[in-house]
């Protein structure tokens, strides 16, 4: 790419061994000329030029102001689209089968997912105090990185999903401890709430959930805090009475059988989202039977090889646990793809989310993965990529997108991932605040 009217600028990010967390530096002026302007809000793709100021899309037309201030790059024709999402991930780090963990934490991960074109996740459980004071430092410029929205902690019954892993959370089982919790919270401001509803038959892996009316209150206690709440979801029945409850968000695809057709209508009615995170319905399998995912050049720039690797190694040294996650993965996939596309008919709307910190997805790079899944189900890549960006932005309360007054997190492709969603990961440069942090 040409560019002229150089100058100092923070330094390219480029695989694990630079993404290291660095204070943020002050958004720059910039200008793109020549580009292609991709716009998941209008599913129109223009020619033209994109000039930022403070962090934000300051204009957008044929051509630059001969005045606009700010380095000039000529993008030679490339693919701009706004910055991806992920809207469901524990950004601890990476784990694979058998015990390989990259436990970078989560000031590192938000730096090094911006290499993949993210830039912002939402953590969906951490400990409370240390990921929603991160989260904090960072809206107050100490820290720069990926943006961090966060929920905290993980609202669930005593010995409920979230419990186990070793980590305080906020245990509800009646409805007054429901109320207690959420007011508790709330003036830290979590971004939403998250809770576990999930009445799934697991067998012997099933664990208590909080029943209907802790639900309800716990929903009703968030709304008037103005505090939206995600649901983690088992059961479609489960979806049911978060949709009836007034919950913003679910996150899951429930097993058993597809979605019943008034309920999908239901969920789009309420304008309720959906977050399916079906790389962790799926990838972990599909790794395993493909291990040269691992090897994708992206990915080798984003985990380490002690986790990638352990999808070379196949599924006989396995805990037998794992082995059978493996098997039944495969066995559920077209019921969950039949459940996406019959929410995508009734006019759901989805946002990705990967469930990044579990075994088969990795933060940053699965959020292609899930784009690549959901035009697999049915949607259009203009679908798929809105769900990544701006509808993402509108969950979030933010201008995420390609217009004028728009964030300037931005993302320049080699290829159209209009024509194929694959090209996403084809990134020459990532603009994150209107600060050219990769590439360029």
């Amino acid at each position: 790419m040409h560019r002229t009217v150089r100058r100092a600028r923070s330094p390219i990010l480029v695989g694990i061994a630079l993404a290291l967390p660095v204070a943020p530096l002050a958004a720059q002026d910039l200008v793109l000329t020549n580009a292609r302007i991709v716009d998941p809000a209008t599913r129109e793709i223009t020619t033209g030029a994109l000039w930022i100021e403070d962090g934000r899309i300051a204009g957008r037309g044929e051509m630059a102001p001969v005045d606009a201030p700010g380095e000039r790059i000529d993008l030679e024709g490339r693919w701009v689209i706004p910055g991806l999402n992920d809207l469901h991930t524990h950004s601890f780090g990476n784990m694979a089968p058998g015990g390989a963990m990259d436990g970078a934490g989560t000031q590192q991960i938000a730096m090094r997912v911006l290499r993949a074109g993210v830039t912002s996740f939402l953590d969906l459980f951490g400990m409370e105090d240390y990921i929603l004071s991160l989260r904090d430092r960072q809206r107050s410029g100490e820290i720069g990185g990926a943006e961090i929205f966060a929920a905290g902690p993980c609202f669930t019954a005593t010995d409920g999903h979230c419990s186990e892993y070793g980590i305080p959370t906020r245990l509800i089982d009646t409805p007054e401890d429901a109320r207690r919790e959420v007011a508790e919270l709330a003036p830290k401001r979590p971004d939403v709430v998250k809770v576990v509803y999930d009445h799934y038959d697991y067998g012997p892996r099933s664990m208590p959930t909080v029943d209907r009316p802790t639900f309800e209150a716990l929903v009703a206690t968030a709304r008037e805090h103005e505090l939206p709440v995600l649901v983690h979801v088992g059961t479609w029945e489960d979806v049911r009475h978060a949709v009836l409850a007034g919950a913003a968000a679910i996150t899951h695809v429930p097993r058993g059988e597809p979605v019943p057709p008034d309920l999908a209508e239901l969920i789009a009615e309420r304008g309720v989202y959906h977050i399916p995170t079906l790389v962790v319905h799926m990838d972990l399998s599909e790794h395993f039977r493909n291990p040269e995912l691992a090897e994708e050049s992206l990915l080798v720039e984003l985990a380490p090889e002690s986790v990638r690797g352990v999808y070379h190694l196949g599924t006989d040294g396995l805990p037998e646990s794992a082995r059978a996650w493996v098997e039944r993965q495969a066995t559920f996939k077209e019921e969950i793809m039949e459940s996406v596309r019959r929410l995508h008919a009734a006019g759901v709307r989805f946002l990705t989310g990967t469930d990044a910190g579990n075994w088969g997805v990795f933060q940053g790079y699965s959020v292609h993965r899930e784009m690549m899944r959901l035009v697999e189900a049915g949607l259009s890549p203009w679908e798929a990529l809105a769900a990544s960006t701006t509808e993402a932005g509108d969950f979030l309360g933010r201008d995420f997108g390609v217009g004028e007054g728009d964030e300037a997190s931005l993302v320049v492709l080699d290829a159209s991932p209009i024509e194929d969603i694959h090209n996403t990961q084809r990134i020459r440069m990532v603009v994150h605040r209107g600060e050219v942090v990769f590439g360029g």
